[in-house]
């Protein structure tokens, strides 16, 4: 059953009109789309689309599935009708047993397993759902990115790992830096085959964006953060790994 006391249409709403998400959404299907493309899976489950699935940019599948519980994102979720596209307005839990017949050889978990209050049941649902070569990606902030650990040394947030004002809003429940996530993440029953961290942040959302109304920032900077992580490679804004059953 899905989570009690999480207002989806609240969550939703509110991730929409937050600053800069736009911009980190396109620095988080970029990544996506780079592992995507070493894996080429073919047949996809991505739980979660929020509001433009990554099943609008890779195109190499045979079969796509999407479940989403926001009607929403889920209005917004593509952008062109494709009948090898499977949309499902409903909560990942409520589908294991139908997803159990289906051969999934990748699953997106983005921007979701940090935000549930019980993050384990979520991964239990995978791992019924998964095959031995099933790969798994899943990306979360991070804890120890560049603009919170500065944050934390300025004094402005008084521990590092507290939920920021932001993260609140969204209804989030737990924080995770790479080692806690691999640490969960193979505590639940998975092994990582790849990890790392993505798109160097030095401002929080508010300030990134207001840098970008300024004209401070623009797109050629933006691009510039996301190369960047080739010098900070454990500071990016968010985190991820690829995994498989073990």
């Amino acid at each position: 059953m899905p989570e009690k006391n999480r207002d989806i249409e609240k969550y939703s709403k509110d991730y929409i009109s937050s600053d800069f998400v736009n911009e980190m959404t396109k620095y988080r299907k970029k990544k996506i789309l780079e592992i995507l493309n070493t894996y080429n899976p073919k047949n996809i489950l991505e739980i979660g689309c929020g509001i433009d699935s990554i099943a609008n940019y890779y195109k190499n599948f045979s079969n796509f599935t999407i479940i989403e519980p926001s009607k929403d994102f889920i209005k917004q979720a593509l952008k062109d009708n494709n009948p090898n596209i499977a949309l499902i307005c409903d909560f990942f839990e409520n589908k294991i047993n139908e997803f159990k017949k289906q051969n999934f050889d990748f699953i997106i978990l983005s921007s979701l397993l940090h935000e549930v209050k019980q993050p384990e049941k979520i991964l239990n649902g995978i791992k019924e759902i998964s095959k031995k070569e099933t790969i798994i990606h899943i990306n979360v902030p991070n804890l120890k990115s560049i603009h919170l650990l500065w944050a934390y040394k300025s004094g402005l947030l008084k521990n590092l790992g507290d939920l920021t004002p932001r993260a609140l809003m969204l209804q989030q429940n737990k924080t995770f830096d790479i080692e806690k996530l691999i640490t969960f993440v193979e505590t639940n029953g998975f092994q990582i085959v790849d990890k790392g961290s993505y798109f160097i942040k030095f401002f929080n959302h508010a300030k990134m964006q207001k840098c970008i109304d300024l004209g401070i920032i623009d797109s050629r900077l933006l691009d510039g953060l996301y190369e960047l992580i080739e010098y900070m490679p454990d500071l990016g804004s968010e985190i991820f790994v690829n995994c498989r059953l073990k």
